[in-house]
């Protein structure tokens, strides 16, 4: 009898963890929650997903992961709720609401640390909002992130369009001062080429004069030759000098 009465003193914990439902485990999630016990809270949570996933569930694991520094986490289980779905409006809205604060806390941290992409992570924030709004419009702590949200993207917009001009005329000053290197090495060697055309000019020139003055020589040559030539037909066809010549052999 002592043997049995043991055993079901050991079996009694097992036996109530199988008698809880996903419902009580949610609200010893919830407990452990209010209590900062987040840790255990996130346990409980998963136990209660694990029986029977809910949207309560994943919300309030995400909820649970966002006081633990887990923001990535807790938008994916943000998400697993929505697909789920709910037919409180109010629920829906918080959710919404939730992911809409993960979102812009990302934005900030961009801003603050110029890492990521502000731009596009208040645009995220402001489609959440929006989304909340439409769900519960008198949320007026979802209309003030809102309104935060679109100043902050406007501001990043206008900021990151006055960095792509300004990176604009950057690129078009880089490429006026190469373009005036090259026009410049183009007439440096330009300047080269000439002046090494005016350093052979010279001998060209006495080269050519060389030249002119042999030609010259041939022409006054042939030019005596002619003559001499001319003298001698004009001697040989004149009779008194052949008189001349026989009269001096006497």
């Amino acid at each position: 009898m002592r043997r049995i009465i043991v055993l079901l003193v050991f079996s009694f914990p097992f036996l109530v963890a199988m008698a809880q439902s996903a419902r009580d485990f949610i609200r010893m999630g919830n407990k452990a929650y209010r209590d900062g016990q987040y840790d255990k809270a996130e346990t409980l949570y998963l136990k209660s997903i694990a029986k029977d996933p809910s949207f309560e569930g994943y919300y309030n694991l995400g909820n649970a992961y966002v006081m633990q520094e887990k923001d990535s986490t807790a938008f994916e289980n943000y998400k697993k709720a929505d697909s789920l779905g709910t037919n409180d409006p109010m629920r829906k809205a918080r959710n919404f609401h939730n992911m809409g604060n993960i979102w812009y806390a990302q934005g900030v941290g961009a801003m603050r640390h110029q890492g990521g992409n502000a731009t596009q992570a208040f645009q995220r924030a402001v489609d959440f909002y929006k989304s909340s709004l439409r769900c519960n419009p008198d949320d007026n702590e979802t209309r003030y992130n809102l309104a935060m949200a679109q100043y902050l993207l406007k501001k990043n917009q206008n900021e990151q369009n006055q960095q792509d001009n300004d990176d604009k005329k950057q690129d078009q000053q880089d490429k006026q001062q190469q373009q005036q290197k090259q026009d410049q090495q183009q007439k440096d060697d330009q300047k080269k080429d000439e002046d090494k055309q005016q350093q052979q000019q010279p001998q060209s020139q006495e080269q050519k004069k060389d030249d002119m003055s042999d030609q010259a020589a041939e022409q006054l040559l042939n030019s005596a030759q002619q003559d001499e030539k001319s003298v001698q037909r004009k001697v040989n066809q004149n009779p008194n000098n052949k008189r001349r010549s026989l009269e001096k052999d006497w």
